[in-house]
């Protein structure tokens, strides 16, 4: 087998792991400062802190043989792009649930994907239909999994406007219904779980009551 070299980045591959042959799909989004943000949430800003030019001339000897090194300064929310939601975020009653406790096992999990694509953009996610789409995929959840359902919105990533606002969200029975076959986590393409059109935000509420991260 021969080693990819630096800077060989592939968003898909396969490799061994722990002494099997597995594929790996990268699921994240690029971090940059065209990207979008969710409304009212910090925006993307990267500098140049420090240069190799800079330490050679600062901080190194005339005569040191090291060419330096270069940092690089970055600000943004904790929400941008492809991120976990931990409990203390949408659970003010569990200031201890913050990111740092999520245990492995609700994130490192067994998976299933299920297409929602044709949901109406802000409308809602039913039970009915998040049923029909694990029937399609032929999946049972089970206690454990995560559910990563797609709508269809991440196609227009390069849309702003679009991208935060036009995508469906689950409805609270559909969100109820999932956390009770045992689910531990939660993903989607879409910027979050809840339609905008529904300031009562049912998935976050359902989520909340639980203790379970999305």
């Amino acid at each position: 087998m021969t080693l990819p070299g630096p800077g060989d980045f592939r968003d898909e591959t396969e490799l061994e792991l722990l002494g099997r042959r597995v594929h790996v799909l990268e699921l994240s989004r690029e971090v940059s400062t065209t990207m979008p943000v969710y409304p009212g949430h910090v925006g993307v800003a990267f500098w140049e802190h420090l240069t190799h030019e800079q330490v050679r001339r600062q901080r190194l000897p005339p005569d040191s043989p090291f060419r330096g090194y270069a940092v690089r300064g970055f600000v943004g929310s904790e929400h941008i792009s492809t991120h976990v939601d931990a409990i203390w975020h949408f659970n003010p009653d569990h200031p201890e649930l913050t990111i740092d406790r999520v245990p492995w096992e609700h994130l490192i999990t067994a998976a299933a994907w299920i297409d929602v694509s044709d949901v109406e953009p802000r409308g809602y996610i039913t039970l009915e239909r998040a049923k029909r789409a694990l029937d399609e995929a032929q999946v049972t959840l089970q206690e454990g999994m995560t559910l990563l359902y797609y709508t269809g919105i991440a196609q227009a990533w390069d849309d702003p406007f679009r991208f935060l606002g036009e995508f469906p969200g689950l409805d609270e029975e559909a969100s109820l219904w999932l956390l009770d076959q045992g689910i531990v986590n939660l993903g989607t393409d879409a910027v979050s779980t809840d339609t905008l059109a529904d300031p009562s935000y049912p998935n976050h509420r359902a989520h909340a009551d639980r203790r379970v991260i999305h």
